[in-house]
């Protein structure tokens, strides 16, 4: 029987036997994934003026990033290479959802960005965008005086730094 779980980090809905070891979704760890029932919707974010800024600035950088992967998977040089930054522009954008989600506006539309037509150049690229957000993150996180916002911080911070992984594996 397949049982529901949530993301407390994307909220979607992932049908299982068991839990996976990340949200298919937006990438979370395990330990994100709860059974539905105990679920938590958090919805809008009360959050001081600096959250505020830190959340907008991570949409910014989560939408370009996900156009930068859209470029890149519409360009790419083999599928492996194709699917593998399909499902990070995916991510991305998911992660650009629930910040929006969080303090309470709609998600901007993707900007026109530009990529190479080499998968090693994209890889390149990516690998200083996930290094870039991978600090931001952690910074933003350190700041917050939000619990909730602190744990997406740092939730973003873990998924981003396995999209590094990636990019240096690849590149």
């Amino acid at each position: 029987m397949l049982d529901p779980y949530r993301c407390q980090v994307c909220s979607e809905t992932y049908l299982g036997q068991e839990i996976p070891d990340r949200c298919p979704f937006c990438g979370a760890s395990f330990r994100h994934l709860v059974p539905a029932a105990e679920w938590i919707d958090y919805g809008k974010v009360e959050m001081s003026e600096q959250s505020y800024k830190d959340c907008k600035e991570a949409i910014n950088l989560e939408i370009n990033n996900s156009a930068f992967y859209k470029c890149a998977a519409g360009r790419a040089e083999t599928q492996i290479t194709q699917s593998i930054f399909k499902r990070l522009s995916k991510q991305e954008m998911e992660h650009a959802e629930l910040l929006c989600k969080m303090i309470g506006e709609d998600e901007p539309d993707l900007p026109e960005v530009q990529c190479s037509e080499s998968d090693s150049e994209n890889m390149m690229d990516a690998h200083k965008r996930e290094s870039r957000a991978i600090k931001f993150y952690q910074e933003a996180a350190n700041r917050a005086p939000e619990p909730r916002v602190q744990e997406i911080f740092r939730a973003l911070s873990e998924i981003e730094s396995e999209h590094l992984k990636i990019s240096s594996v690849y590149r």
